[in-house]
């Protein structure tokens, strides 16, 4: 177990401390009341910080905690050279899964192609998520700068953090002057694309969004989301932890959308462990693992 799961883990034992008693071999979690309250600075600077709002339960009920945090926020400030393509990422952890989008300044979608590949929805109101989600900038504005925020929300509660990122021309890209204190973006695919990619369009296949860790009841109907972009569209395939491909064919429980999302019905005890979605085209790969931990609800 890594050091990312590790955390959910002692997440979930706190709560389960708090909230109730632990059986067998799973953590207990109930649905009702309370919250976990994670503050949040001014766009651009999330807090470290969360507060914790246990309010008193009444006997023999225990308490829901809700909360949200951006674990890992893109940086400040930024350089991309113009014409090239850059990313950014965000993480977020939150109870129930947190929603996660990107905007940019005007306070539109940051995704132009398609809004929903930067979305997910708060659809499993029981569950503790590590969400990673990540932005691919290949139209650069002809502002000199844009702003772009993640934003993180779970049960009316909200996170954000912002990149303003500054378009800048490639001859300036090796001295940097007065963008000297700046991260220069390293374009995605450099040294992989070839020219005849670039004059067909081709793009390299990116997973822009996918649980990091889910933490879900027992018995629930889980949904894993591996959304990405690329040209040509790229082919969306899971695996577990031997390696094999993820498919009703082995279990009918497990079975893979068209859309990319990993479907485990009837959540079980024996489906902890480690599921990898891998986003594959005609020029490139990318993989993202998500870890399940079931849950048992009292």
């Amino acid at each position: 177990m890594n050091r990312d799961h590790l955390f959910i883990v002692v997440v979930a034992l706190a709560v389960a401390l708090l909230t109730g008693h632990c059986s067998g071999r799973a953590v207990e979690l109930d649905a009702d009341g309370g919250s976990i309250a994670a503050a949040s600075d001014t766009a651009g600077s999330p807090s470290s910080s969360s507060s914790l709002g246990i309010r008193a339960a009444e006997p023999g009920r225990a308490t829901k905690p809700t909360f949200v945090k951006i674990t890992t926020p893109p940086p400040a400030r930024v350089a991309q050279i113009r014409g090239t393509t850059v990313e950014l990422e965000c993480e977020i952890v939150g109870s129930p899964t947190p929603s996660v989008q990107w905007v940019h300044g005007s306070g539109q979608t940051a995704d132009w192609e398609d809004i929903s590949v930067n979305v997910i929805t708060e659809e499993t109101p029981t569950s503790v998520a590590r969400v990673v989600s990540r932005l691919v900038i290949d139209r650069s504005s002809r502002a000199s700068q844009t702003t772009y925020t993640c934003i993180g929300r779970s049960a009316g509660q909200l996170a954000m953090a912002s990149t303003v990122v500054y378009h800048i021309d490639a001859a300036a890209g090796s001295r940097l002057g007065n963008f000297s204190d700046l991260m220069l973006l390293r374009p995605v695919g450099a040294g992989v694309t070839s020219p005849t990619h670039s004059f067909m369009n081709l793009k390299n296949a990116r997973i822009t969004l996918h649980y990091k860790t889910l933490f879900e009841n027992m018995g629930s109907t889980v949904v894993l989301p591996c959304k990405a972009v690329g040209r040509p569209v790229p082919e969306i395939t899971w695996l577990n932890e031997d390696g094999s491909v993820v498919g009703s064919l082995q279990d009918p429980r497990l079975r893979t959308l068209p859309t990319g999302e990993l479907i485990i019905t009837g959540l079980r005890w024996t489906d902890m462990g480690t599921y990898t979605c891998v986003a594959k085209n005609a020029i490139s790969k990318d993989e993202a693992e998500t870890f399940i931990y079931p849950v048992r609800p009292n």
